[in-house]
C-alpha cells in the first residue's frame, strides 16, 4: 500500500505544537513535550515544578495553524488547500478538507542531563498520560456588540485564540482523531464533522483523558463517533491541576451515525441537552459522577445505557424513544450480530442476553426519574422496558410455561394499549369490539335455520317480542335491523335493489343445498376446520393478507350452522368472533387498522343511534320490556363479549388514568 506522506515539520511559535504533515491524508498536529518544557523551563522550575501548565500553554487553534501554512507556503497538497478560510461579514469559516490528528511525543534526544534533574518527575507525569497541553479552540464566539471591545483587547483575542471580530467554526470533510489525552479544555462547538471522530487512531483500549472537559455543542456529526474509554473531568494527582470544574458539553447535537461512549467515566457534569441521535448509541458500563443531563433528547433507535451508575441526577425529562417495536427488535438483532461476528462460539452472546441489557438501560432510566418523582415520563421507559421483556422471552431458549404465558400477556397489552401509553389505540380497539358484536348478531340472526316443523317456508323468527329479524311468507318479504322497519323506511328500495331474490338465495344455499344435506356431521366438521386451516396456513406465509383470509373462514362457519342446537358450532362462531378482534387488533399496517377504526365509528354510531342496548352485553337484554324467549347463541356471543370489553375497559380507565396530570 503505497502512502500520501507530506512532509511540513514547521513550530507553532513559541509552543512547542509542530504540524508534521500529512500522512495518508491525514494532517498530523503534534505537542513535543520535551520542546514544552524548554520553552517554559523557568517558571515550571519558579512554580516548585507544580504542573500547572494551562496558564503557560498557548491555545491551538485554526487561524494560527492557517496562517503558518499560508506564509511558508505549505497549504496546497496535489492541488487542494489543507485549510481553507471562507470568510462572510459576521462569520469565518474554517475547511480542513484533509484529516486531523492531534498528537503528542516526547522525543528522548532532546532531554539534557539538567532537564532529567529538574524535571523528571514532570516529564514521568507527562509521558504517562500523553497529554496535549494546550487548550483547543476550533470555534470561538463572542457575545454583544464586538464594536465596543477595547483595541488591545481585540489584539490578545486574536493572538490566544484566532479572533479577528468575527465568529469562526471549522468544518472537517474527512476523519479526526484526538489521539491522546488533553490537559486543557477542548472546543469543538458549532462545528461540522463530516466523516469519522475518533479518540483512538487505531482499535485499542487506552484510556484517553480530557481534564478539564470538553465542549462539542451546536455540533453536526455526520458519520460514526467513538468516545469509548475516556475520562472526562478529572485531576492529576495531588490537586497538581489547576482547574477540572468545567462541564462536558453536547448540548444541541445531531448524531446521524452511530455513536460510542461505552466504558467512560464522567467526572464532571455532562449536558446532552435537545441532542438527537438518529443512530445507536452505546453508553454501557459508564459512570457519571455528577449531574447527567438528557432533556429533550430524541433517541430514534433503542439506546443502550446496560449497566450504567448515574452517581447523583438524572435528567431524562421530554426525552423522546422515536422508535417502535418491530424497530427496537431489529436494533437488538443487528447489535448481536455485529458483536458475535468475529468472536469464537464460547465467547458469543446469545440474542436474548443482548434484549436483556437493553431491557437494564430502559429501566435505569426508570428508575431516576421514578426517584425524582416523575410518574408519567418513567411509564413510557418502562413501556419499552415491557418491550425488550418480550423480545428477550421471544428468543430464551429453554422456555418454561410461565415464559410462554408471559410472553403472549405482554403480545397481547402491547397490542391493546401499548402498555397503557396510548389512550387513543385502547379506545379503538373498544370500537372495534362493539363493532364485531353489532356485525356479529345482525349476520346470526338473518342466517340462523329456521325450525324443523316449518321446512316449507320461512316463518317469524323471534329473539324477543320487540325484534322480527327476517321472515318470508310466500311472496312477501320483511327486513327488520335493529327494530328499524327497512320496508317503511325505505318503499322504493325493491325498485332498485331486488333484495328478496338475493336473500332468498343466500338462504337456499345455506339451508337447501343438495349437497350440505348429504353431509354428515362429522364431514360437516371436518369442511370447517379444512377452512379454518387454510386460512391459518396461507396468514403463516401471507401475512400481510391476513385481514383478506377472514371472510372464507366466516363463510365456512356459517356453511356449518346447519349443526341445530349444537355446542361446537357454537363454541365455533365465539371463536371466531374473539379471533376476529384480535386479528384485526395485532395489525402492524396503519392503512389496515385506519380502515378497520374508520368502519367501527361507522357502525358503532348507527348502533348507538338504533339500538343502544347492544352496548351495554349481557345487561342490555334486562333494560327491554319483555325477555320471553333469547337466541342462546347470541347470549353465549353476549357474554364473551362482555368480557372482552371489560378487559378493554379497565385498560382504557387504567390507560387514562397513568396519563393524567392529576396524581392518582
Amino acid at each position: 500500500m503505497i502512502r500520501d506522506i507530506y512532509n511540513i515539520d514547521l513550530e507553532i511559535p513559541n509552543s512547542g505544537i509542530f504540524i508534521k504533515g500529512l500522512d495518508n491524508e491525514k494532517l498530523t498536529i503534534s505537542l513535543d513535550l520535551v520542546r514544552f518544557m524548554q520553552i517554559n523551563k523557568r517558571q515550571i522550575v519558579s512554580s516548585g515544578n507544580k504542573l500547572d501548565v494551562g496558564k503557560l500553554a498557548k491555545p491551538l487553534n485554526p487561524y494560527i495553524i492557517y496562517n503558518i501554512l499560508e506564509e511558508n507556503n505549505k497549504n496546497n497538497f496535489n492541488g487542494v488547500k489543507i485549510i481553507e478560510k471562507i470568510e462572510d461579514e459576521n462569520n469565518i469559516i474554517y475547511h480542513f478538507n484533509f484529516g486531523l490528528i492531534l498528537n503528542t511525543f516526547i522525543e528522548k534526544s532532546k532531554i539534557t542531563r539538567q532537564m532529567e534533574q529538574n524535571t523528571s518527575d514532570n516529564l514521568k507525569d507527562l509521558n504517562e498520560i500523553k497529554a496535549f497541553i494546550a487548550p483547543c479552540f476550533f470555534s470561538y464566539g463572542m457575545v454583544g456588540d464586538v464594536k465596543s471591545i477595547p483595541k488591545n483587547e481585540l489584539e490578545d483575542l486574536e493572538n490566544d485564540y484566532g479572533y479577528e471580530g468575527k465568529d469562526y467554526k471549522s468544518i472537517f470533510k474527512k476523519e479526526v482523531y484526538i489521539n491522546f489525552s488533553c490537559y486543557e479544555r477542548v472546543y469543538f462547538s458549532n462545528c461540522e464533522f463530516k466523516s469519522k471522530v475518533s479518540l483512538h487512531i487505531i482499535n485499542n483500549d487506552n484510556t484517553v483523558c480530557f481534564l478539564n472537559g470538553m465542549d462539542f455543542s451546536n455540533c453536526i456529526f455526520e458519520d460514526e463517533i467513538n468516545f469509548k474509554r475516556f475520562i472526562s473531568g478529572t485531576s492529576l494527582p495531588e490537586n497538581k491541576y489547576y482547574n477540572n470544574e468545567q462541564d462536558t458539553l453536547f448540548k444541541n447535537c445531531i448524531f446521524k451515525k452511530r455513536v460510542v461512549f461505552h466504558n467512560s467515566n464522567f467526572f464532571n457534569s455532562i449536558y446532552f441537552n435537545n441532542s438527537h441521535f438518529k443512530d445507536y448509541v452505546d453508553f454501557h458500563e459508564c459512570r457519571f459522577e455528577k449531574t447527567t443531563c438528557f432533556y429533550g433528547v430524541t433517541f430514534d433507535k433503542g439506546p443502550n445505557f446496560s449497566q450504567v451508575i448515574f452517581k447523583e441526577n438524572l435528567n431524562a425529562v421530554n426525552a423522546n424513544l422515536n422508535f417502535t417495536f418491530n424497530g427496537l427488535k431489529i436494533q437488538i438483532k443487528k447489535e448481536e450480530e455485529n458483536f458475535n461476528k468475529d468472536k469464537n462460539e464460547q465467547y458469543q452472546k446469545s440474542l436474548d442476553k443482548f434484549a436483556n441489557d437493553f431491557r437494564d438501560s430502559f429501566r435505569v432510566f426508570k428508575n431516576a426519574l421514578i426517584k425524582d418523582n416523575n410518574l408519567l415520563e418513567a411509564s413510557n421507559f418502562h413501556k419499552y422496558e415491557l418491550y425488550c421483556k418480550e423480545i428477550e422471552l421471544k428468543n430464551k431458549k429453554g422456555k418454561t410455561f410461565k415464559d410462554v404465558v408471559d410472553k403472549y400477556q405482554l403480545f397481547f397489552y402491547r397490542k391493546l394499549c401499548d402498555h397503557h401509553t396510548d389512550l387513543l389505540k385502547v379506545f379503538h380497539n373498544l370500537l372495534i369490539i362493539i363493532m364485531l358484536f353489532s356485525i356479529f348478531s345482525f349476520v346470526l340472526d338473518k342466517f340462523k335455520q329456521p325450525s324443523i316443523e316449518n321446512n316449507a317456508k320461512y316463518h317469524i323468527v323471534q329473539v324477543d317480542t320487540n325484534e322480527s329479524y327476517i321472515f318470508k311468507e310466500h311472496n312477501k318479504t320483511t327486513y327488520n335491523f335493529l327494530s328499524l322497519n327497512i320496508e317503511q323506511e325505505f318503499k322504493n328500495l325493491s325498485q332498485f335493489i331486488p333484495m328478496d331474490k338475493i336473500l332468498f338465495t343466500v338462504k337456499s344455499f345455506i339451508y337447501e343445498n343438495p349437497l350440505r344435506n348429504q353431509l354428515t356431521f362429522i364431514e360437516k366438521f371436518g369442511l370447517f376446520l379444512f377452512f379454518a386451516l387454510l386460512v391459518i396456513l396461507v396468514a403463516l406465509l401471507i401475512k400481510q393478507y391476513l385481514w383478506f383470509l377472514l371472510l372464507p373462514l366466516f363463510v365456512g362457519v356459517v356453511y356449518c350452522i346447519g349443526f341445530s342446537k349444537s355446542i361446537i358450532t357454537h363454541f365455533m362462531i365465539i371463536m371466531l368472533f374473539a379471533c376476529t378482534f384480535i386479528l384485526i387488533m395485532v395489525f402492524d399496517s396503519k392503512s389496515k387498522r385506519f380502515l378497520f377504526v374508520g368502519i367501527s365509528y361507522i357502525v358503532c354510531i348507527f348502533t348507538l343511534l338504533a339500538k343502544p342496548s347492544l352496548m351495554l352485553p349481557v345487561f342490555g337484554s334486562f333494560l327491554e320490556k319483555d325477555t320471553n324467549t333469547t337466541y342462546p347463541l347470541l347470549l353465549s356471543l353476549s357474554v364473551v363479549y362482555f368480557i372482552l370489553v371489560a378487559l378493554v375497559i379497565f385498560s382504557l380507565q387504567k390507560t387514562a388514568r397513568k396519563n393524567s396530570i392529576v396524581p392518582s
